[in-house]
């Protein structure tokens, strides 16, 4: 598949959503309403506690708000995508991709492709650009590259968990329950890592890297001491985006080759 035909795809399954506009607009306005909500109930912990592990409330907003702005553009290519992968394979309907002149992963990425999460990016961009303004952090154009950076590999790291999720459904079949404790973990890093236990600390660094999403890049550039990386492993986190996002691809891939149809 090239990137002109998967743009073209997006481009009529985006058409397609906006003939339900009103809809699609009021599904906006309640995700961002649910989303201010959190922002406000960790406000209010903060508030009584003053800080968390030394972090301050504009600097969990900006950990907070670099998770979900990631979360959004990595799910939005995969998230629905995967998680309705299990009642394709259970149907069978999986089966008519296969014979599709395309690549299947790039296929079922781009009819999948969720522009609602535009509420996620919307809230999460506008705190972001408050918490940056609020700390006054005098950056250099390369900390403003890291930034850029962080957000594509956090945005793949995420994209690339939950297509190895949805790969799963080639051999369990059966994955929703996958999707749940996925969700339970990246709960861990709305907050600082270090308030965690050491299990959860290296189960977030080494065996399913959420903490490379946010944390490791907000305290660099921040300037917080890390629990496990040295600040001369900065410029290696972008790289964990790239790794584990074609780790998901070619599980997905394997997955995909393996599968023999409902029955199989």
């Amino acid at each position: 598949m090239t990137f002109r035909l998967f743009g073209k795809l997006v481009r009529l399954l985006l058409k397609e959503r906006m003939e339900y506009r009103g809809d699609f607009i009021l599904s906006i306005f309640s995700q961002i309403v649910a989303y201010a909500g959190d922002y406000i109930v960790i406000w209010l912990f903060i508030k009584k506690f003053n800080t968390i592990a030394g972090w301050t409330w504009p600097e969990i907003a900006f950990l907070y708000s670099l998770g979900l702005i990631t979360y959004a553009l990595g799910a939005s290519f995969s998230f629905v995508q995967m998680r309705e992968l299990e009642n394709q394979v259970k149907k069978g309907t999986f089966d008519s991709l296969l014979i599709k002149p395309v690549n299947p992963y790039f296929y079922v990425i781009s009819r999948g492709f969720n522009l609602a999460y535009i509420a996620h990016i919307s809230i999460s961009g506008c705190v972001l650009i408050w918490a940056m303004i609020e700390l006054n952090m005098n950056w250099t154009i390369s900390d403003y590259l890291y930034l850029i950076l962080v957000i594509i590999s956090g945005a793949m790291i995420q994209a690339g968990i939950l297509t190895v999720i949805g790969a799963f459904s080639f051999i369990w079949v059966r994955t929703n329950f996958m999707f749940t404790l996925f969700f339970r973990l990246k709960d861990f890093i709305s907050y600082p890592l270090p308030i965690f236990g050491t299990f959860i600390q290296i189960l977030l660094t080494v065996v399913i890297p959420l903490a490379f999403v946010n944390y490791y890049p907000a305290s660099y550039l921040m300037s917080h001491d890390t629990v496990m990386l040295p600040i001369w492993a900065k410029w290696f986190v972008p790289l964990v985006g790239l790794l584990c996002y074609w780790a998901g691809y070619r599980f997905w891939m394997f997955g995909a080759n393996k599968y023999q149809g409902a029955g199989g």
